[in-house]
């Protein structure tokens, strides 16, 4: 490629990479029998564009390769019909065209013959990589096949229209992209960053000095709108749609099930929330590990699941919601879930992500390519928490997992609150604090300084200590802040809150300061450093928990709701989908304090789970609450003559009345 600007390599490597996605996608969809009606002309297309770009470079193998597809496709094309095992060799293809795409751009990139350093393809088995020449052969076997069928080439294929014209990927009216290498907005950021906390300082001098007149008040407020605008700008550009990454992953899913001799059905919804381009460019290999861990010890066999119950084909999705500043990204599956020991663990440990992220654990009982070498939730974690993020497991046995990674919209700016303690100023990420708080008393359990909170002993501690930090001792009035990071809730104490603010973040540029997450330039000309949320809870020892309640709902949604209501509040929770799994979920876990169940459900209904509870008497003082959509009195006096201790009604539904009736009946 010597001899090539390196802006023509980059557009090369963005089409050919975007082209290799398409070719993934259409034969992915024709294997499972849902292509349409252009998808062949769309593959041939495709693959005699990335012919042409090939022998522009002087690839020859990437030529040679795509000119052996286009082959076949164009074969398939006049015969009307697609074979059901040819997909499998041409993705085959499109793997070894990635592979010879991101070697040529690596050697370009290294001054070597070839050329740009692209996306890696899927991560399929170990071992699936082929000589170019044997899939060269492959594919003008292929060829042969079909020319042998003698396809009539008048005859289009089923539901297939004839051959059209390129089409245009851009929709009527879009503007057209313009190509901006990724350091020129960086540099813009930074700038931008540079001006806004300038602005900040002249602010912060102006307050002290003088009162400013209306005119220079309203220039100055109007000049920070515009800058606030700038920055969001800015940061807009640098960020992408999950999409960039996730058109991959179908195919990385299919492959990894394949390995294992399982059938999983893979969604991805969400695509098009965007995120930093530093944080989407080293995701994909995480999220690539997440649905490993999903299809190789979630997913079951198809026997097994019909033997539980279960339809053959497992489910795993990847869903992306924005939530403020930050970005929600959610891995699940419908598999088997976590085995009730593991539970019985993370109970003990105070969350299923403190077991489960533990270095070296796994639950596979085999080790094989897919699963059980010990390794990887906790390099996930690793990687959320190195980001200023938070990550979560839930999980049921027999019911799947959901592994949910909470990310930065942008790096270059971060929503802290921020403290003082001794000469120095600290922030951690917003997403990490629960709320804050006045210590004036502390208890000691085990050894340990613990804060009563709403009746839950949380482990405190001088955030001082935690940091390694100079400072005198605190007095008996101080403030704190309770964090939750990855299940574990702590409280530290500090000698003053700054209060919440939009930072600029700057790398520390040190090797050797773990802990930290960077530094941010105040108003003030102060330093404040942003401290990695999970160093100040990871060595907290688990203090008493608060008492365990099951929420039951046959509606997802509604269950989900009450569930983020109580965890919220600090409750341990579990769900059930019904009466019946209800019964079955009080008899194995003797820490629930409290049944929160819908009125109307298959099976076995809220009157008839709470009258079985009474009739039960190792657990006939069980409280129970009862939320319905009912609001009649006649509803209302069945609630009561089963039994039940309270009723919440859904319409006009307010948590703080549902909290509070909590509250009264477990004592908290």
């Amino acid at each position: 490629m010597s001899g090539i600007d390196t802006e023509l390599t980059g557009i090369f490597l963005d089409e050919t990479t975007q082209r290799l996605e398409r070719m993934d996608e259409m034969l992915l969809a024709i294997e499972s029998g849902q292509g349409d009606a252009d998808a062949v002309n769309s593959l041939f297309r495709d693959a005699h564009t990335i012919k042409g770009a090939a022998g522009l470079f002087g690839l020859g193998d990437l030529r040679a390769l795509a000119h052996a597809a286009e082959d076949v496709l164009a074969r398939v094309r006049g015969g009307g019909t697609f074979p059901p095992g040819l997909a499998a060799p041409l993705l085959r293809a499109t793997d070894a065209m990635r592979r010879l795409v991101a070697g040529a751009v690596g050697s370009a990139a290294s001054g070597g013959p070839g050329g740009p350093a692209g996306p890696a393809g899927p991560a399929g088995p170990a071992g699936s990589a082929e000589p170019v020449a044997e899939l060269v052969a492959e594919l003008a076997a292929c060829r042969d096949a079909l020319v042998a069928a003698e396809p009539d080439p008048r005859r289009p294929a089923p539901g297939q229209a004839p051959a059209t014209g390129e089409r245009s990927g851009r929709r009527p009216g879009a503007s057209p992209a313009i190509r901006v290498p990724a350091a020129k907005i960086d540099h813009l950021i930074d700038v931008t960053g540079e001006i806004i906390q300038r602005r900040h300082r002249v602010e912060h001098l102006i307050g002290e000095q003088t009162r400013l007149s209306p005119e220079l008040d309203d220039a100055f407020s109007s000049g920070g709108r515009m800058l606030d605008d700038l920055m969001e700008t800015a940061v807009g550009m640098r960020t992408l749609p999950l999409s960039v990454i996730t058109t991959r992953l179908p195919r990385a899913v299919r492959d990894i099930a394949r390995a294992a001799g399982k059938q999983v059905d893979f969604v991805v919804s969400g695509a098009s929330t965007e995120i930093d381009r530093v944080i989407l460019e080293s995701l994909a290999e995480p999220l690539t590990h997440l649905l490993r861990n999903a299809v190789g010890h979630g997913i079951e066999p198809p026997a097994e699941r019909q033997r539980v119950g279960k339809p053959p084909r497992g489910h795993v999705g990847l869903r992306a919601v924005a939530r403020g500043s930050t970005v929600e990204i959610v891995v699940a599956d419908d598999g088997r879930g976590v085995a009730p020991e593991v539970l019985r663990q993370a109970s003990d440990e105070g969350s299923l992500a403190a077991v489960l992220t533990r270095p070296g654990y796994s639950t596979a009982a085999e080790v094989t390519e897919l699963a059980g070498r010990g390794v990887g939730l906790d390099a996930v974690r690793e990687y959320v928490i190195g980001l200023g993020g938070s990550l979560e497991v839930r999980s049921e046995p027999g019911r799947g997992m959901e592994v949910v990674l909470l990310l930065p919209l942008a790096l270059a700016l971060t929503e802290a609150l921020l403290f003082e303690r001794g000469p120095g100023v600290y922030g951690v990420p917003l997403t990490a604090v629960g709320e804050v708080l006045l210590v004036t008393k502390t208890l000691m359990l085990q050894g340990q300084a613990v804060l009563e909170v709403r009746g839950v002993s949380l482990p405190v501690a001088d955030v001082a200590g935690l940091i390694g930090a100079a400072a005198p001792p605190l007095g008996d009035r101080s403030p704190a802040i309770l964090l939750s990071v990855a299940g574990r809730r702590a409280v530290v104490t500090c000698d003053a809150l700054i209060g919440t603010a939009e930072v600029v973040v700057k790398p520390l540029g040190l090797a050797d300061a773990p802990g930290y997450l960077g530094a941010a330039i105040l108003g003030d000309g102060r330093i404040a450093l942003l401290i990695e949320p999970e160093g100040l809870t990871r060595e907290s020892p688990r203090a008493a928990g608060p008492p365990r309640i099951l929420v039951v709902e046959d509606s997802l949604t509604f269950r989900e709701l009450e569930r983020g209501i109580l965890e919220a509040a600090g409750y341990p929770v579990v769900t059930a989908g019904d009466g019946r799994d209800a019964l079955l979920a009080i008899g194995r876990d003797p820490r629930i304090a409290l049944v929160i169940t819908d009125l109307e459900m298959p099976d076995v209904d809220g009157i008839e789970l709470t009258r079985t509870i009474r009739a039960d008497p190792a657990r006939a003082s069980l409280p129970v609450v009862i939320v319905t959509s009912y609001g009649a009195e006649a509803d209302r006096r069945r609630v009561i003559d089963a039994g039940a201790d309270a009723y919440v009604p859904k319409r006009g539904f307010d948590q703080q009345v549902l909290l509070a009736t909590v509250e009264r009946l477990v004592g908290r």
